[in-house]
C-alpha cells in the first residue's frame, strides 16, 4: 500500500479532491484524471462529484458508481468495490486504523486493514450515509440502510441496518 506525503500528498488533494471533485468537472474526464492517479474503475462505472478519496489503494468494478459526498479512505489499504454496486449519498469507507495501546498517545502507529464490497450490493445514502469500518467485507447482493454504521461482515443476500448494523432480513434470489 502507499500512502501520500509530502509533495504527491499536496498534488493528489489539488487534483483528484480539488479539480476532479469538483462539480464543473464531467464524469468522463473525472475518470481519466482517477485513472491516471493510479485509481481502478471498471466500464460503465462513474464517480460522481464532493468525493473525497484519500489514497489510490481503490478498485471500482464495472457497472457500479459512489455517489455525491463520499468520503474513501483508500491510503493504508485497500477499498475494492465490485460490479453493479450502487454507493450511496455521504457514505463513508475507513479503513485506517490506530494502536491506541499506547497510553502516552492513543493514536499510536497507523495500519490499515481492507473493505471489500462485492456484486450487486447496495449501501444506501440518505441525510446520514452509511460508515463502513476498517476490515469489513459486505458479501454480493446486499443492502445497507441509510445511517448504518457496518462494523462487521455482512453475510450474502442480507438487508443490514441500524448502529451497529445487524441482519434485518434474507433476500431471496431468482438465480
Amino acid at each position: 500500500m502507499r500512502a501520500f506525503s509530502g509533495v504527491s500528498g499536496i498534488i493528489w488533494e489539488c487534483i483528484i479532491n480539488g479539480v476532479c471533485a469538483s462539480r464543473m468537472m464531467l464524469f468522463p474526464m473525472r475518470s481519466i484524471v482517477l485513472k491516471l492517479g493510479k485509481i481502478e474503475i471498471g466500464k460503465n462505472s462513474a464517480i460522481h462529484s464532493g468525493c473525497y478519496i484519500s489514497g489510490c489503494n481503490l478498485k471500482l468494478g464495472d457497472a457500479s458508481y459512489i455517489n455525491r459526498n463520499c468520503l474513501i479512505d483508500a491510503n493504508h489499504a485497500q477499498v475494492i468495490i465490485g460490479n453493479n454496486v450502487g454507493i450511496g449519498y455521504a457514505s463513508i469507507f475507513l479503513t485506517t486504523c490506530h494502536d491506541y495501546s499506547n497510553a502516552d498517545k492513543r493514536t499510536g502507529d497507523v495500519y490499515g486493514k481492507s473493505i471489500t464490497v462485492k456484486d450487486g450490493v447496495w449501501v444506501g445514502g440518505g441525510g446520514g450515509g452509511v460508515l463502513i469500518c476498517p476490515g469489513v467485507t459486505i458479501e454480493e447482493g446486499c443492502v445497507i440502510a441509510a445511517g448504518s454504521v457496518v462494523t462487521k461482515n455482512c453475510e450474502k443476500n442480507g438487508v443490514y441496518g441500524g448502529n451497529p448494523a445487524k441482519l434485518i432480513k434474507k433476500l431471496d434470489t431468482l438465480q
